[in-house]
């Protein structure tokens, strides 16, 4: 299994979101490797679709939608416990798209809305 297989599967199995040296410490109990392996894994990954990074979390979320075509990345986040959750991004490019925002181009974005999750609140 690749080094990217091996973090994909990390990621997958995990029950929480993890950060990367998370990841790294859960990679080196199957193989020594290093920070970088971990960060050009996550990045393909990233590419890939196959998951998307939290910049407020600094952790890596499996991602939840079928690849049949490119999405946007829409994630929300409990500013009191961390937890995230990817959303529905094509609620958000409906409504950028109704209200006619001339200065930018919404058709690609990447979104975190801070909220509080129903067990915080």
């Amino acid at each position: 299994m690749t080094n990217k297989e091996l973090v994909f599967t990390i990621i997958k199995k995990s029950s929480k979101h993890l950060t990367a040296y998370e990841i790294l410490d859960k990679l080196q109990k199957i193989k020594k490797t290093q920070a970088m392996t971990v960060y050009r894994a996550l990045d393909s990954l990233i590419s890939e679709e196959r998951i998307h990074k939290s910049n407020q979390t600094k952790t890596y979320i499996l991602c939840n939608h079928t690849h049949e075509d490119n999405h946007n990345t829409a994630i929300a986040i409990c500013k009191k416990c961390g937890d995230t959750e990817e959303l529905k991004s094509n609620i958000f490019l409906d409504f950028f798209k109704k209200n006619n925002i001339k200065k930018y181009d919404f058709s690609t974005f990447k979104m975190e809305v801070l909220t509080t999750c129903k067990e915080c609140n």
